[in-house]
């Protein structure tokens, strides 16, 4: 997927929405694990100024390419992490977090963090993965369930990703001592032949990829047959008329105090 795909099928406009209203003309926001920065670039158009952090600054360079030949000056991209951001006190309007809490074994330790740097009266909005609203339609649905049962098997595994952590989002935000938090589930849908045909041939792809290959292998979870024969599986459920998928997100905004 080019950049120019990534702007559009992973907007701000489709995640960034129920925090956006917080995001006025003159806010400071910081976007906390910002990975490419689509979604980055999108706030940087409703913000005075946005800084994306993530831990890996090669990953940045569509993005920076992209803001200049769009003349969007107002957006920056650093390395960084979210148990040290290197910003003062005080010093944000607005804090994001788009798929981040998840990656975190310690997600306190990193709230505590945002909580630091925010303004008082600051926002906080994150969103995370819900696995347990995951929608599935069309042919071959058990083993299309099979790819995500050992997906998760491997997250597990490597202790990577905390696959229902969208439910849990309220409870950490308070924990973490924000107030006025409200939290919802959304999902995302794929019911249109391009929605449907990228979203199969993406998990087709998923099928390649050296992470999930050798990591399924070399702990047992699953042979090299059966891993084609999934990958297989996606395309034919790619070109289906009947195809549909649904995934649920967590989401949630809070106040520092």
């Amino acid at each position: 997927m080019g950049f120019e795909d990534l702007m559009r099928d992973r907007s701000a406009g489709q995640y960034a929405d129920f925090v956006l209203p917080e995001i006025g003309t003159s806010a400071q926001v910081l976007d906390v694990g910002c990975g490419p920065g689509s979604i980055t670039l999108g706030i940087a158009r409703a913000a005075g100024h946005v800084t994306g952090i993530d831990v890996d600054d090669a990953e940045f360079a569509d993005a920076r390419a992209y803001a200049a030949d769009h003349g969007i000056d107002n957006v920056e991209f650093r390395e960084g992490t979210i148990y040290d951001l290197g910003v003062p006190e005080a010093s944000v309007d607005v804090c994001t977090l788009f798929a981040m809490l998840e990656t975190l074994d310690d997600p306190l330790a990193g709230l505590a963090e945002v909580r630091r740097v925010l303004k008082p009266g600051g926002v906080i909005g994150a969103s995370s993965i819900e696995y347990g609203g995951l929608i599935l339609h069309g042919a071959d649905v058990p083993p299309l369930r099979r790819f995500y049962e050992l997906r998760l098997a491997l997250w597990e595994a490597q202790g990577d990703v905390h696959p229902y952590r969208g439910r849990e989002l309220r409870g950490l935000l308070l924990a973490a001592g924000f107030a006025q938090v409200e939290a919802s589930i959304t999902s995302f849908s794929y019911g249109t032949e391009e929605r449907v045909r990228t979203f199969g041939l993406g998990r087709a792809a998923d099928c390649r990829d050296e992470w999930f290959v050798e990591g399924l292998t070399e702990r047992g979870l699953a042979d090299q047959d059966e891993i084609d024969a999934l990958e297989q599986v996606w395309i034919r459920w790619a070109e289906a008329s009947d195809s549909f998928a649904a995934f649920a997100w967590g989401r949630a905004t809070a106040r520092k105090p």
